[in-house]
């Protein structure tokens, strides 16, 4: 394989990986989470149990890992004929690159990684994120519980409402959560967040509640 191909290839890669980051996090999933996860199926490697199964519970996780383990497979597959065929058949030699098409191919690279480094990468993420989350495909029909942060028995976690969500249209003092002595810390609402909002605001389809518990509550809850 010559080195312009290779180069060609991994630009590829990272393409997928990021696109593929992004539709995980429009599904409501922390960034970095997403970033890991994204990863993961792309490899076939560096699952841990809870991340998981956030992911695997999730309809539209699980079809946008799918398809990103079966891109990575075919990748692995589609590199190990080429060594088979190299192998096998045998290539004639070929001359030396030129440094110009060396260049020019590992252009893409990178900038990527450039633009990644200077966080532009992350800013255009949040506004590919942002659309996504409003159109069909991205917005959640029922609820849906991701635990934030765990520790001992207590946890901080994120509830996305979707449009049918029980939830929807009841004040704050209604849901399950405050039910449950949950304590609710803010509520994102597009591009706006509210902080300790009242016990009489309305909770709208598409709200994500950031909220603090004892962990076997918050779980209790979520079933409801």
């Amino acid at each position: 394989m010559q080195p312009e191909l290779m180069l060609v290839v991994s630009t590829i890669w990272l393409f997928v990986l990021w696109f593929g980051s992004i539709a995980l996090e429009a599904t409501g999933m922390e960034r970095r989470k997403a970033r890991f996860q994204a990863l993961s199926a792309l490899t076939g490697t560096g699952f841990s149990t809870r991340e998981a199964e956030e992911v695997v519970n999730h309809p539209r996780r699980r079809l946008i890992a799918g398809w990103m383990m079966f891109l990575g497979s075919i990748g692995i597959i589609l590199f190990l004929l080429i060594i088979v065929i190299i192998i096998v058949v045998g290539v004639k030699p070929v001359k030396p690159t030129s440094p110009i098409i060396l260049i020019i191919s590992a252009l893409p690279a990178i900038a990527l990684m450039v633009l990644y480094w200077i966080g532009v990468l992350d800013k255009l993420a949040t506004v590919i994120v942002s659309w996504l989350k409003r159109t069909a495909y991205f917005k959640p029909e029922l609820s849906n519980t991701e635990i934030i942060y765990h520790a001992g028995e207590y946890s901080l976690a994120r509830l996305t409402l979707g449009k049918e969500a029980p939830e929807v249209g009841s004040k704050i003092s209604d849901t399950s959560l405050a039910k449950s002595n949950i304590k609710i810390l803010a509520i994102e609402r597009g591009d706006k967040v509210l902080f300790y909002p009242e016990a009489k605001e309305i909770v709208q389809a598409g709200d994500h509640l950031i909220y603090y518990g004892r962990t076997e509550e918050i779980s209790e809850a979520s079933q409801k």
